[in-house]
């Protein structure tokens, strides 16, 4: 979405009762920033160049729903809370729009969960670890949420005895707390072979054929790979070529 759309695309949502459009999507890439610092330039890289230039006062805490509402109204020259509200939810949905889903989900991940109720409804997008395992189950063509429960925990506890223990620390803190509980870390940066890589994984979640582990374990890696690239990627650095081949699709 480019800029000219986002603009359109606010005025429909506000009914054309807005005189000062760019100021609101300014307003909530500025907001949005200053409550979520540690991804504020990750997320103006993937808007257009008017927004992209927008820099928020400094890093805060993160802004409860309703504040953060009125912070965009306060930024935007909202007449009154009323307005302020309803400014602040027409800028988030479409700057939710117009962000990649990948970026949507590290924003989401560095705020309060119920930051997700703002997001356009068919977004699918949330920070819960229901979403993720949801989507290992559909990646795997799994039966259950328990299975896939089950097959995250075995490719996450293999990789956390493969890794050393820094980036399992980055990886966790990247995603869902549940998803990152799932970890085990008791041992780091264990020599490890593909062969036996799989084999762990096969017989943590009790799968004996060798070529859906294989696909399994990628299935997980991709899910991750998208919820947390960077961590994903710099983990799959750390670990035997052919794995981090087959977890890239390669």
């Amino acid at each position: 979405m480019d800029y000219e759309e986002m603009i359109d695309t606010l005025q429909r949502r506000l009914e054309s009762d807005v005189t000062n459009p760019d100021t609101v999507l300014a307003a909530t890439v500025q907001a949005l920033g200053e409550s979520a610092w540690n991804v504020a330039a990750e997320l103006r890289a993937h808007l257009p160049r008017q927004l992209g230039e927008v820099q928020p006062a400094g890093p805060g805490d993160p802004l409860s729903v309703d504040a953060l509402l009125d912070r965009i109204g306060q930024l935007s020259g909202a007449p009154d809370s009323e307005r302020a509200q309803e400014y602040g939810r027409a800028g988030l949905a479409v700057v939710g729009r117009a962000l990649p889903a990948v970026q949507l989900r590290r924003l989401l991940h560095e705020l309060p969960a119920d930051y997700a109720t703002l997001l356009p409804s068919d977004s699918g997008l949330s920070t819960t670890a229901d979403t993720l395992l949801a989507e290992v189950r559909r990646r795997a063509a799994l039966d259950g949420t328990e299975q896939a429960r089950q097959l995250t925990q075995a490719v996450l506890g293999v990789t956390a005895q493969a890794v050393s223990q820094g980036e399992v620390d980055r990886l966790t803190g990247a995603l869902p707390p549940e998803i990152g509980a799932l970890l085990d870390t008791r041992e780091f940066a264990q020599h490890t072979d593909t062969d036996r890589f799989l084999a762990e994984i096969a017989r943590r979640s009790d799968v004996t054929d060798p070529n859906v582990v294989r696909d399994h374990t990628a299935a997980v890696f991709n899910v991750l790979g998208e919820w947390a690239p960077e961590e994903t990627a710099d983990t799959l650095d750390q670990l035997p070529k052919p794995v981090a081949a087959l977890a890239r699709g390669r």
